[in-house]
């Protein structure tokens, strides 16, 4: 008996951006069965012949990670089973029976979790959740898992779920419900249902915006002021976080990766991880006097000794981020009570409080917005909406004075 496996591009099921998804393609006596990876790229950037993603690709290192280990996951099924004497194709795709059932709804989620894993780390991990929330829904509760019953109803109904059973509060199910309609914006994407579900659906409320956590620029110059040892974990903590203030409270993602190449002409020129706009900030005195703390004769590599390496896998440059992020926020919180600030404060915060202190000193909302990078006015609004109390006081006290 020959049976192979191997990885294969579908081109039957292109895609309208170009993309076709790559398929594990199980094969026995010339008949084939297939596995989705939940990858997909355009054939420009598939290399037919060592059955990996081209070099052309942006993230090809970190697609053909993907690709080996979902590879060698059915070839260890493969190995077991010929252990036993039980080596067929049909055993192979019972092994992977939970995910075969292309119409099932929860087969899909994970398709769509895969497909976010591509370019969207943050999004896949959210929706990690969402999944183990659909699975109870579906199982614990007796609703169907079937594409064609995905209609309204069936929306409704897990909206109802999330508030009464998981109790979640509105904005927390506004999220969750959000990413569901993501997923099935990419359903109908891909060709798997025809309609959109949502359609008939009224969403829940959106509850009072909390507080944001933001900072007087009396806090932030007493931070400044702060008598730190030079070179300690506090000192570069404070640096980082007034660096970030300064330059329009740069996300401690993008913070990591700036490098001396990033200083150009005098002005910060970066690329925003989380949106992937272009950044352009003149480096003003106070910006220019903590850059002039790291700065060495070569001027290579990191501005700040944040990450140690670099990182060819996306993945694990956005895990350390993150574990470096906990540290640092850990700092913070040491920082603030040193400077006698009793806000519970993080790295994000100096994000909220430049736009605080921008709003106070009168800037518009249209270039704060352009300052942080929003690509809607809507979201600035949101952002900053929290802040206008304190501004109508002020002005109300102005009027009746």
């Amino acid at each position: 008996m020959s049976l192979s496996i191997g990885l294969t591009q579908l081109k039957r099921k292109k895609r309208k951006d170009g993309t076709i998804p790559i398929y594990i393609r199980i094969t026995e006596d010339r008949k084939s069965r297939y596995r989705s990876t939940g990858i997909a790229v355009k054939n420009s950037d598939w290399n037919s012949n060592s059955k990996k993603v081209s070099t052309s690709h942006r993230r090809y290192q970190h697609l053909n990670i993907q690709l080996r280990h979902q590879l060698s996951e059915v070839e260890e099924i493969k190995r077991q089973l010929y252990k036993t004497d039980s080596l067929s194709m049909s055993a192979i795709m019972n092994e992977l029976s939970e995910d075969t059932d292309t119409r099932s709804i929860l087969h899909q989620a994970k398709e769509y979790r895969k497909h976010l894993d591509n370019d969207r780390y943050w999004e896949h991990r959210h929706f990690g959740v969402v999944i183990n929330n659909l699975s109870a829904f579906i199982e614990k509760n007796g609703h169907s898992d079937r594409l064609d019953k995905l209609n309204s109803d069936w929306i409704t109904g897990l909206q109802d779920y999330l508030i009464k059973d998981v109790g979640n509060g509105n904005n927390t199910v506004r999220k969750k419900m959000q990413r569901v309609r993501s997923m099935i914006r990419w359903l109908i994407k891909t060709n798997e249902i025809k309609d959109d579900p949502f359609a008939k659906v009224d969403p829940v409320a959106r509850t009072k915006t909390n507080q944001k956590t933001k900072l007087t620029f009396e806090q932030i110059e007493a931070i400044k002021n702060l008598q730190l040892k030079q070179g300690s974990d506090l000192w570069h903590v404070r640096n980082y976080f007034m660096y970030s203030f300064y330059n329009a409270g740069i996300r401690f993602g993008d913070l990591c990766c700036l490098s001396w190449d990033n200083i150009i002409d005098g002005r910060l020129i970066y690329e925003m991880n989380k949106t992937g706009s272009r950044k352009s900030i003149q480096q003003m005195e106070p910006m220019r006097q903590i850059l002039d703390l790291y700065r060495t004769d070569d001027c290579t590599g990191y501005i700040f000794p944040i990450l140690q390496k670099d990182f060819t896998d996306p993945g694990e440059l956005r895990k350390r981020i993150s574990s470096n992020n906990v540290i640092v926020n850990r700092h913070l919180k040491a920082i603030a009570k040193k400077a006698g600030i009793q806000a519970n404060i993080s790295f994000h915060v100096s994000r909220h409080s430049f736009a605080n202190y921008a709003l106070k000193k009168g800037m518009d909302l249209y270039s704060i917005s352009k300052a942080l990078g929003h690509s809607d006015l809507k979201i600035t609004e949101e952002y900053i909406n929290s802040f206008d109390e304190e501004l109508l006081d002020k002005s109300m006290d102005k009027l009746w004075k």
